[in-house]
């Protein structure tokens, strides 16, 4: 018997163990900023304090002196409360993980924390009812309730199925694979423990459970910086060349030429403006990395100077800056002015005005551009690709390099509205 209770308290020690890796996974580089590793860190940190109230049942053997039986009866209510906690940060991770809409996770989410609920009441009266469990002076015994203590974490873990199996087509084989390994090996050897009471099998499945958990994010997490290291390379030049058109280049040569013969002043400010333009175009296709505010905005600029002696008084432009130290990806800002002026103000027979701001809020930067041009309607898809031909590229690489969102609101004949958010965490 001594034997066992040794065996077990190992197993305990070792399961708290393996639960760490990945609470310290999760805290290095920041991590848990991520929603979904916030919740995979509820699940281990509540997992440590289950353990944490089981081990307790094997180290207090005689419950004989008061403190001893206070302390048990304390650290078993803590081994069902934590456990209702496992259950709750899991469906708030695999409703992260699956995306699911509003009603879904709200229906999800209702259930698990209604059952989650009742574990914990009942981890709270128990020691004065003895329904799930109580402390005799020979140690802790189960109560004539203990059952429901064994269908709760089944009624989840089957709900947590059902969701794999509806949103299998989201997964991978190998990401169904480690979810349907947590499910059951706790499961199974929950039921093995509920009929063998001197094994502690429980804890180290869920342990190891957490594992397979953390070997999956891992190589997600590998798949997807990948996959986004490639999009942002093919995007760098798919961008890159949308800036530079033909077209564009030569209406700016021809303007440059005629202004040589009757302002050359004003000629020589338009080629200074052409070649920082220029050479802000060619470093984006190296720089990969975000960059500061301020270049782009020079960047920005620059073309819009350069659009301004093309298009003479049917083009102005208003700068209301009130931020600047903050970082962006590079060629962010100037696409976005650039569609305000070709499919916003440039279509409107008298021209318009295009104001550029950007302010500090608590928790982000917020860049605007704003033009009175022929705006357009948002529900039009095939229109809205049109007009803001490049916008998409913007947004992606906005939410890849520093988790950014990009909105847009347009009206007919009113204007447009572009609406970047940098967060200060990204």
């Amino acid at each position: 018997m001594n034997e066992m209770i040794t065996a077990n308290i190992a197993l305990d020690i070792l399961s708290i163990i393996l639960s760490l890796i990945p609470v310290a996974y999760t805290l290095s580089n920041r991590r848990y900023k991520q929603k979904s590793n916030r919740y995979f860190l509820g699940v281990a940190t509540s997992n440590i304090f289950m353990i944490t109230g089981d081990l307790a049942d094997w180290l207090i053997r005689d419950t004989s002196d008061l403190y001893a039986k206070t302390t048990l009866i304390v650290f078993s209510s803590l081994f069902y409360v934590a456990s209702a906690f496992v259950l709750y940060f899991f469906a708030r991770y695999i409703s992260e993980y699956l995306k699911l809409n509003k009603r879904s996770k709200r229906l999800c989410m209702g259930f698990v924390s209604v059952l989650c609920c009742i574990q914990i009441i009942f981890s709270i009266i128990s020691p004065f009812t003895g329904s799930v469990f109580y402390v005799a002076d020979t140690g802790y015994q189960r109560g004539n309730l203990f059952i429901i203590s064994q269908l709760i974490p089944l009624f989840c873990y089957i709900l947590f199925t059902v969701l794999i199996v509806i949103y299998r087509k989201k997964l991978s084989p190998r990401e169904v694979g480690f979810f349907l390994l947590y499910i059951f090996v706790p499961l199974g050897s929950g039921a093995v423990q509920m009929f063998l009471r001197g094994v502690a099998v429980v804890n180290i499945s869920v342990s190891l459970a957490l594992l397979f958990i953390l070997v999956n994010i891992q190589f997600e997490h590998e798949i997807t910086m990948k996959r986004q290291e490639k999009e942002l390379a093919d995007l760098h030049i798919d961008i890159m060349l949308s800036q530079i058109q033909p077209h564009f280049l030569y209406n700016v040569l021809t303007g440059i030429r005629s202004l040589c013969d009757t302002e050359p002043e004003r000629a020589g400010e338009a080629i200074g403006a052409f070649s920082k333009f220029l050479r802000s175009n060619m470093e984006s296709l190296t720089n990969r990395a975000p960059i500061l505010f301020e270049q782009e905005l020079e960047h920005t600029r620059s073309y819009l100077y350069l659009e301004k002696q093309r298009f003479g008084d049917k083009l102005n432009v208003i700068y209301e800056i009130d931020a600047v130290h903050f970082s962006i990806p590079s060629l962010t800002l100037q696409p976005i002015a650039e569609n305000a002026v070709r499919h916003g103000i440039m279509k409107k027979e008298n021209g318009g005005t295009i104001t550029i701001s950007s302010r500090e809020t608590e928790y982000a930067f917020m860049i605007k551009v704003t033009d009175d041009g022929v705006g357009f309607n948002t529900e039009n898809t095939e229109s809205s690709d049109r007009i803001h031909l490049g916008i998409s590229n913007v947004k992606n690489r906005l939410k890849a390099v520093c988790g950014g969102t990009l909105e847009i609101q347009s009206r007919p004949q009113i204007g447009t509205t572009v609406t970047m958010f940098i967060p200060k965490e990204g």
